[in-house]
C-alpha cells in the first residue's frame, strides 16, 4: 500500500512512527509538506501513525482494515480531515 502523509498542521511534525502491518517512519515533515511511504501488507491488520506535534505525543488511524488482497494507494492528512478507509 503507497500512504502519501501530508502535514496539514501548523506545526512542524517529527518522529512519525508508522505502526501495523509492515510499519514504516517519518523522521521530520515541515507544515504542508508530504511524503510518500510504502507500507507492506503482511495480512489483516489496521494501519496507525503516533508522531510529535510541539512536544505532544499524539495518535490517529490512518486505515481501519486492510488485508494483502487490496494494495492501492491513498493520501492522509496528519491532524486533519479525512475519509474513513
Amino acid at each position: 500500500m503507497r500512504i502519501n502523509f501530508i502535514n496539514s498542521t501548523q506545526t512542524t511534525l517529527t518522529n512519525i512512527k508508522i505502526s501495523g502491518c509492515g510499519g514504516g517512519h517519518i523522521d521530520k515533515l515541515e507544515s504542508g509538506e508530504s511524503e510518500t511511504v510504502w507500507v507492506d501488507i503482511t495480512g489483516d491488520c489496521s494501519i496507525n501513525i503516533d508522531y510529535l506535534s510541539n512536544g505532544q505525543r499524539k495518535e490517529e488511524g490512518v486505515a481501519g482494515y486492510v488485508t494483502s488482497t487490496m494494495g492501492k494507494k491513498m493520501k492522509h492528512n496528519i491532524g486533519g480531515k479525512n475519509e474513513e478507509k
